[in-house]
């Protein structure tokens, strides 16, 4: 391929047919020596503009070779910089997938976990809602009943509080009867009056003091005082039996009066015999109850069942 900047023949220059034999009739007619006009100066020049025209392309080729070696490094050095790029990218990614992927797996665990605790506590709120309607069930059962109980109750109060009014008045008139009242002074400390013991003087009184803090009871005061008053309360404290102390100190009561009468209502009352005994036992404590009217006190276990305080509580 000629270069591209050369254009053929300068100065027009052909190369021309040479016919021998020509040449040769001339020689002969001329009788001269044969001689070609071979045109060397006009070749000479043509042979220069072709390889001037070899050395410039020769020269653009290398240009062009060079720039195209540059611009093919260029393009390598790029090429590698994107492939290191692309690589650290891919080594990012794939650090990433793992994460992503250990994080997949904690979270599978985790759900899994989630899954087990919300089926167990799925089944323990079946068992608590099931418990909870047993203990509805049996809630309105008791409900019920505890209705019915506080009905009763309510009635039995009512006729308690019936009978207690009923009782206070048959006690207050008993009292007046046959001359004989239990008050609370303190906790285990009664005051017992006794009246119409002097036909003299009906309403005068007669009392003492009884204590029953302790096992053997005492008398701290006496009005007025009996001459065998020592006795008497060693007897109570022997037999136990208050009742029978209380008819013995009413008797004494009576024998201080000049010419007493000889039989009164009181002593008509039958006592309630052994059940007022109150048993001489280590660690005894009596329990006092106590009477909406005057503050009496009477000893649990042995003043219920006199006949006339048997309805005070």
């Amino acid at each position: 391929m000629a270069p591209s900047n050369y254009h053929g023949q300068p100065g027009g220059y052909l190369p021309r047919p040479i016919s021998l034999q020509a040449i040769l009739d001339e020689s002969s007619s001329n009788n001269t020596s044969p001689s070609i006009d071979l045109q060397w100066e006009p070749f000479q020049r043509h042979v220069e503009a072709f390889l001037t025209a070899i050395d410039d392309y020769t020269i653009a080729a290398k240009t062009e070779i060079a720039a195209r070696a540059s611009d093919h490094v260029n393009q390598m050095r790029d090429l590698k910089a994107e492939r290191e790029e692309v690589e650290r990218r891919i080594k990012l990614e794939r650090e990433r997938e793992g994460e992503m992927l250990a994080t997949l797996e904690s979270e599978r665990h985790t759900l899994t976990d989630l899954t087990s605790s919300l089926n167990h506590l799925e089944s323990s709120l079946q068992k608590v809602k099931d418990q909870s309607s047993s203990l509805e069930s049996e809630l309105n059962v008791i409900r019920k009943e505890v209705t019915t109980e506080r009905t009763e109750k309510d009635r039995q109060k009512s006729r308690l509080n019936e009978m207690r009014k009923r009782d206070e008045r048959e006690l207050i008139e008993l009292e007046e009867n046959v001359g004989f009242t239990v008050n609370g002074i303190r906790p285990d400390l009664l005051m017992m009056r006794f009246t119409l013991l002097d036909h003299r003087d009906p309403t005068r009184e007669f009392s003492f003091l009884i204590d029953i803090s302790k096992q053997d009871y005492t008398v701290p005061n006496c009005d007025p005082p009996i001459p065998n008053l020592s006795e008497l309360v060693r007897q109570l404290n022997h037999d136990r039996d208050i009742y029978t102390f209380i008819k013995r100190v009413r008797r004494a009561f009576r024998a201080l009066i000049p010419n007493p009468t000889p039989s009164t209502k009181f002593d008509e009352l039958s006592g309630p015999g052994l059940g007022l005994r109150t048993p001489a036992m280590p660690g005894y404590h009596r329990v006092l109850s106590h009477s909406t009217k005057d503050n009496v006190i009477v000893d649990g276990t042995a003043m219920d069942s006199l006949s006339l305080t048997n309805r005070l509580k």
